[in-house]
């Protein structure tokens, strides 16, 4: 069976018709050739060769793990992948590109430390710390009231329920029933799952709602969850454009992140990431199987979790604790 079959071919045309360098194609060509042999061998499912996500999770699996890739090199050879599939959806192969699904920063088995987790002694001193006045100005400390309740709710989210940032950002009111107890997670935005909230949680996010003054609190369908706050006017934003309450972006999370950490005297570069290592391993850790926190958090394939059972298996042999390896 060829290793590149005619629809990489006519990808590859495809690029060399858009005056991409020969050097490019080359380089394009190998990737697309190693990962079609890697099909070939591991998926005996399809007759032919698939860009499917279950294909490329366990490729870039097999290449972090056996031939020790760097993340540097593996970033690129998702971009090739992203560009492949990109084609083979607007060319009508595929009904979508399986890459926009795809996050190599977890689909890769990089060795999980201590340091990728944030300690139980840190998650109280950051949440007691946004419901703090301490160290703040007093125009600070007027708008706390009504800043605590979102950024408690956005922590909380990361750190109690494993929601990645792209998630938590592109939160709409029509993914929240909280009547019911229930965040949807749109498949657009992430790993599409549902998501049942603790009745604190149920009631911190009314306490976030009611906090957001009447004239800019989200209220339609598509208006964003979270809105961005006016330091300036010290109120949350209003976008015209868009006629709805002005979404807080993931750039403006993780900004929020790092000034909560700082202000709390939380050592730095913890991130939304840390939260989410955080959650996995505590599901674990707590004796929920690996098939339970991967429909969890939505996930395709139970690989994604290989790091954090290892981590946890090693963390309990250390303490001479018996634990049942995972299968």
């Amino acid at each position: 069976m060829s290793t590149l079959p005619a629809s990489a071919e006519e990808f590859l045309r495809f690029l060399k018709s858009r005056d991409k360098r020969d050097s490019t194609i080359k380089r394009y060509k190998y990737d697309l050739a190693d990962f079609n042999r890697f099909v070939e061998v591991t998926d005996h499912e399809h007759e032919t060769n698939e860009l499917t996500l279950k294909n490329i999770e366990e490729y870039f699996h097999f290449l972090q793990t056996e031939r020790r890739y760097k993340l540097r090199t593996l970033k690129r050879i998702q971009t090739v992948l992203a560009q492949y599939g990109a084609y083979l959806k607007s060319s009508g192969r595929l009904s979508s590109n399986p890459m926009e699904g795809f996050h190599i920063e977890e689909a890769v088995h990089n060795e999980l430390e201590k340091e990728d987790l944030i300690s139980p002694s840190e998650e109280k001193q950051l949440l007691d710390s946004i419901s703090s006045d301490a160290g703040l100005s007093v125009k600070q400390q007027a708008s706390r009231p009504l800043l605590a309740p979102r950024n408690i709710v956005l922590l909380r989210l990361f750190i109690k329920y494993g929601l990645r940032l792209q998630e938590v950002a592109y939160l709409r009111m029509k993914d929240v029933n909280l009547s019911q107890k229930v965040i949807l997670v749109p498949k657009d935005s992430g790993n599409g799952r549902k998501v049942l909230l603790s009745r604190k949680d149920q009631a911190l996010i009314f306490q976030y709602l009611r906090a957001v003054p009447d004239a800019v609190r989200p209220k339609r369908d598509n208006d964003p969850l979270f809105v961005a706050f006016d330091f300036q006017r010290q109120t949350y934003r209003w976008s015209y454009e868009n006629d709805s309450p002005k979404m807080l972006t993931e750039v403006a999370i993780q900004k929020m992140i790092r000034q909560e950490l700082e202000r709390a005297g939380v050592r730095k570069g913890l991130s939304a990431q840390h939260f989410r290592n955080t959650y996995i391993v505590n599901e674990l850790t707590k004796g929920v199987p690996p098939e339970a926190v991967k429909e969890k958090l939505g996930l395709r394939t139970i690989l994604t979790l290989t790091k954090y059972i290892q981590y946890v298996e090693q963390a309990a042999s250390s303490k001479n604790n018996s634990l049942t390896p995972y299968s």
